[in-house]
């Protein structure tokens, strides 16, 4: 780039040295070579004038600007101005010397004129502008060419100006006056362009012409060279304008144009192959997305195949999966990437899936940090600072929703959203289908397990073994960690633990009025899923970690409760994996009925075999297990005692108090021997007011410490009155038999026993009542 003041000093220099030249070739050259030599700089300054219309106006595609034009016309027309000068010069054999002399003589100053006011009109033009010349300028163009000719005929003809007149040198002062405005305004203007550059350096010698002009009548043959030589310097300097306007800057722009149009092709290119790779992505995500729907995978799978799909697709680290819940209430996170503690469920209300699902289209975010309100999952090492959703759709119902999210601003644009758009349709169907695969798998599992409930129900009659068993099938069937199963006891609102998986009960009986929680769902006898914190007994016996969720099944038949079973998970479960009513009803309905069938069977049994009034057997039974017990003693070799028991004055107590109290006080008596005997032995109501008790395994003397035991309870005891309250008072006398393989090595009979037992009873009896006897059995 040029320097303007560097310019200046330099053409002041310049013309200093011109001036100082003129002055010596005027001393040392004769007047006809310095007439050649003026004619010959005056013809070459005439040069790039021609050469600047030529090229602006021939030479070029007309796109240069209304400046440039406007330049080559006053170049044009300021050459032939000057050459009809030149050839007014004496001595030129065309013109000079003749009469049309002085017509064409004072042409250069109108020359000058055209010159300066016609580069002040330039200056005043744009630099770019329609591909031709406005009508106005070629009009102005034109008027100053004609008036500056007619102007200077009508001189010619009235000798009043001549060459020597003040308004000729005046006028020099004029055209200077108007270059040096155009310098200042092209100065103001200016761009720092090198075209803007050059014309300032133009005007500048063109003031320093017309300057030299001005004064050529005092020193004519000094500063009428040097004015020619500053005008040779401005026009090739406005050549040089030219040049880079016409030829140069669009050879430049065409250059830049030609990168510009490499880097567009070359970013085409990457477009082209990133569309490419897209494209590849997407045939190879729907063919993945097809497999599976074909396939027929399971539901989990195929959730953390899309998620890990959708966050290859968008270039994403993280990725989430969430399906609407059956009452479209909240959303439930089923599948996530890169994420490792992802959140439960998705807030509809405060998250962009909200949006997604209320405008049923893909939505992004591409700075989170101007929507702190919205809900995003919490990093570990990073933060979500960009996030898109799109809907999951199958046959136009939306079924949740898909998001990735990225750690950089602007992660996503439109073009990510239509295509997640896209993808969350063909997803929605493949999580559908393996929906329907689930379920249905589901389906065929319940209907295995309540058949291995059913059979195991009718199976057996033991209550126990049945409680037991479909424990351990509901553990199983509703993918459990741990679980219990009680009975309910003879006792209102106690339970008694009959199995246990994965807990470590020592209790043996729960109390219902401990877990009020509890009995009030037991109250509506439906299974219910609940905390944890509604039955706190398996978290105390749980032998390995904490359990957070339990399923409780009452299990009741016509509004009677036989028991229940609680199943517990140390893991979260989803919500629609709990909330299956019917399966966990079907199972407690077919769990309970088994247990009723079995306690039918066991009354009707124990009815037939055991004493109404008291609970104890009956003596059919006490037959079956008396000689049982002996053949059992005969072959162990181990004793076997018997105690006869019969209430003393019996008859005497029902005629005071009545037979209805008689009973009440049989049924105290049945009590009393049923917790006064050791667990092996077996009590019995041999009839009316005798009973029986047979004792495995007991010696005589053992027998008889027994009996004395029994004896002074019924003595101690206080027993029903006629008046509700217990006063009454009664006695027992008790006779022993021992059977003893020692001393008897041959096995007696069932009827040998009972009648050594009567008659020691007997014995009690005469002698006084209310005491005990004993004896062995012998041959």
């Amino acid at each position: 780039m040029l320097n303007i003041k560097h310019a200046l000093g330099a053409s002041f220099v310049f013309t200093l040295a011109l001036w100082v030249f003129s002055g010596l070739g005027s001393l040392w050259f004769p007047q006809p070579v310095i007439n050649v030599l003026r004619s010959a700089l005056e013809l070459i300054s005439t040069l790039p004038g021609f050469i600047i219309f030529f090229i602006v106006w021939y030479g070029s595609n007309q796109e240069t600007g209304p400046r440039i034009t406007m330049i080559s016309l006053v170049m044009a027309s300021t050459s032939i101005l000057n050459l009809a000068h030149l050839l007014a010069y004496p001595g030129i054999p065309i013109l000079g010397q003749t009469d049309t002399t002085a017509i064409w003589g004072l042409s250069s100053l109108f020359a000058s004129m055209l010159w300066s006011f016609g580069l002040l009109y330039a200056v005043c033009l744009p630099t770019n502008g329609p591909t031709t010349l406005p009508a106005k300028t070629l009009l102005y163009s034109t008027f100053f060419l004609i008036a500056g000719l007619i102007a200077n005929i009508t001189l010619n003809y009235n000798v009043w100006l001549s060459s020597h007149h003040p308004i000729v040198y005046y006028t020099r002062y004029l055209a200077t006056i108007a270059d040096f405005f155009a310098l200042l305004m092209i100065r103001r203007n200016a761009t720092g362009q090198t075209a803007d550059q050059l014309l300032q350096v133009a005007l500048l010698f063109g003031i320093l012409a017309d300057f030299s002009f001005a004064f050529t009548n005092h020193l004519t043959q000094t500063l009428n060279m040097s004015g020619h030589l500053s005008k040779i310097v401005a026009n090739f300097y406005l050549l040089f304008v030219c040049q880079f306007m016409v030829i140069r800057k669009p050879y430049e722009e065409m250059l830049q144009y030609k990168e510009e149009l490499e880097a567009l092709a070359a970013n085409n290119a990457k477009l082209y192959q990133e569309s490419e790779q897209q494209r590849n992505l997407i045939e190879d995500t729907l063919a993945k997305i097809g497999a599976m729907i074909s396939s027929q995978l399971n539901l989990k799978d195929t959730l953390d195949s899309i998620a890990d799909m959708v966050a290859d697709l968008m270039g994403a680290r993280q990725s989430a999966i969430a399906l609407l819940h059956k009452d479209l209430s909240s959303l439930q996170v089923s599948a996530s990437y890169g994420i490792n503690t992802p959140p439960a469920v998705i807030p509809l209300a405060t998250s962009l899936a909200g949006q997604v699902l209320e405008q049923k289209a893909a939505l992004y975010i591409s700075d989170l940090s101007v929507h702190p309100e919205l809900f995003r999952p919490q990093l570990i090492f990073s933060n979500i600072r960009s996030i898109i959703c799109a809907p999951l759709v199958n046959d136009q119902e939306l079924i949740g929703v898909i998001e990735a999210y990225s750690s950089e601003k602007g992660a996503f644009g439109d073009a990510d959203a239509l295509l997640l758009k896209a993808l969350g349709h063909h997803a929605g169907a493949a999580i559908t289908s393996a929906m329907q695969y689930e379920e249905t798998k589901i389906r065929l599992d319940e209907e295995k397990f309540l058949y291995q409930i059913a059979h195991s129900a009718a199976s057996t009659i033991d209550t126990d073994t049945i409680i037991d068993t479909c424990t351990k099938h509901v553990i199983q069937a509703l993918n459990a960690d741990v679980g219990i199963g009680l009975l309910t006891n003879s006792q209102r609102g106690l339970f008694t633990v009959r199995s246990a998986l994965g807990l470590t009960c020592g209790q043996n009986n729960i109390e219902l009025s401990e877990y009020p929680e509890l009995a009030a769902i037991l109250d509506t006898q439906k299974p219910a899923a609940v905390s944890a914190d509604v039955f706190p007994f398996l978290n105390d016996h749980c032998e390995d970690g904490i359990i957070k969720q339990l399923i409780i099944l009452p299990l009741s038949v016509d509004q009677r409760l036989l028991g229940l079973i609680v199943a517990g998970w140390q893991r979260y479960v989803a919500p629609e994996h709990l909330e299956r009513p019917g399966f966990p009803a079907l199972m407690a309905q077919q769990i309970a009925l088994g247990l009723e069938k079995a306690q039918l069977y066991n009354q009707i049994k124990a009815m037939a075999l055991s004493d109404g009034l008291t609970g104890l057997a009956n003596r059919r039974n006490f037959d079956m297990f008396l000689r049982t017990e002996l053949r059992r003693a005969s072959s162990l070799q181990r004793p076997l005692s018997l105690i006869m028991l019969d209430l003393d004055k019996f008859k005497s107590y029902n005629d005071t108090y009545g037979h209805l109290t008689g009973d009440k006080l049989l049924a105290q008596i049945g009590e009393i021997l049923r917790h006064g005997v050791r667990s092996i032995d077996f009590p019995a109501r041999y009839g009316g007011e005798e009973f029986s008790i047979i004792l495995p395994e007991c010696s005589n003397s053992e027998a008889v410490n027994i009996a004395e035991k029994l004896r002074h309870t019924v003595e101690t005891t206080q027993f029903p009155d006629n008046m509700t309250t217990y006063t009454a008072r009664i006695t027992a006398s008790l006779g022993i038999a021992t059977y003893d393989p020692s001393l008897l090595q041959e096995q007696p009979d069932m009827e040998k026993l009972i009648s050594v037992a009567d008659k020691a009873l007997y014995q009690a009896k005469q002698e006084g009542r209310n005491r005990v006897i004993s004896a062995t059995v012998f041959q």
